[in-house]
């Protein structure tokens, strides 16, 4: 009986990694849409308001619109493409989208917003509630393929980790933790979303959960049995051997799950 809630509880917990790993995996899944006007791999897109399956460039004066980036489909890992539909947005991973230094210079790991210029990033400052997602190279608007604007500002092309949502800056919209998001993404090496740092909290909970209670368990269940069987003391410590093997196997179970999370 003990063994088969072992096995339940491992089962248990395998299962959550798993659900967790794919939930996450599907934020990777780029869609097709229909486009209104002429619409190139890099820049920052809204839905339409009356047609859902059609995308067109996000405003700059309303940043709550931003959808996603239009990309490559061959750059995507996964795409599903419906009939007729030629561009392809995408709503995580990381790809090159178009920027200004309009607002300031641009360093990996600034949130990225809208710029005065429909459809183009820019860096985002505490005033803007929401962002398309996090800059992962710099951008001071020296080098080669840049194009001036008239007001002065440099517009060119940066790989960035799409992840739309609200902007982390406002103090009303820090969804995570500033300690959680930092742990995660120094694991990581990179910008995590929500689901995936709460994703990988969960794991490690219910992990832990799990081998605290396999450890409570079977010390008690130890020490039961010693007092009324001392002589079984030789076999009872083997058992409770085991059962500290079987929990440490769980907790490093879910901490390589917690890993594999975050840097897939």
């Amino acid at each position: 009986m003990k063994k088969i809630k072992k096995s339940g509880i491992i089962l248990a917990l395998i299962t959550s990694f798993l659900f967790f790993t794919v939930l996450a995996a599907a934020e990777t899944i780029v869609n097709s849409f229909n486009a209104q006007g002429n619409l190139q791999p890099g820049w920052v897109v809204a839905l339409n308001k009356t047609n859902s399956s059609t995308v067109e460039l996000s405003p700059s004066d309303d940043t709550s619109r931003i959808y996603g980036v239009v990309i490559d489909p061959s750059a995507a890992p996964l795409t599903v493409q419906k009939q007729d539909q030629q561009v392809f947005v995408a709503t995580s991973g990381n790809y090159p989208v178009l920027v200004s230094t309009q607002k300031s210079e641009i360093r990996s790991g600034d949130y990225l917003s809208i710029s005065s210029t429909d459809g183009i990033a820019a860096k985002a400052d505490d005033n803007e509630r929401f962002i398309v997602g996090r800059a992962l190279e710099n951008f001071n608007g020296q080098g080669t393929a840049i194009i001036y604007a008239n007001d002065g500002s440099a517009l060119g092309r940066i790989a960035i980790q799409v992840l739309p949502g609200k902007n982390p800056l406002l103090k009303d919209a820090a969804s995570i933790p500033q300690p959680l998001r930092r742990i995660g993404e120094s694991i990581a090496g990179k910008p995590l979303s929500a689901l995936r740092i709460y994703a990988a909290i969960t794991i490690f909970v219910i992990a832990g959960l799990v081998a605290a209670v396999m450890l409570w368990a079977g010390i008690r269940n130890a020490m039961v049995a010693i007092g009324r069987n001392p002589l079984s003391r030789h076999s009872i410590v083997r058992g409770l051997f085991q059962v500290i093997l079987a929990a440490t196997s769980v907790l490093i179970i879910g901490l390589l799950g917690v890993y594999l999370l975050l840097k897939i």
